[in-house]
């Protein structure tokens, strides 16, 4: 499984979730500010050490 991290401008989701749909993808949208710089940490750390634990991931996505 890949896992891809998209910014969507504000209004756009729905239009974006018809298109994953479409394409039998599961989809899930943080609103929370919160979250995204917690993913956005993730990522940085991942791009510096080569690996953030997929438990973390998936954790703060199942909590939102």
């Amino acid at each position: 499984m890949t896992t891809v991290i998209v910014k969507i401008p504000e209004g756009k989701e729905s239009l974006s979730k018809e298109f994953f749909k479409k394409h039998h993808l599961k989809t899930r949208i943080l609103k929370s500010k919160e979250d995204e710089d917690l993913i956005a940490k993730w990522i940085d750390e991942g791009m510096k050490s080569g690996e953030v634990s997929e438990r973390e991931i998936f954790e703060t996505l199942k909590n939102n």
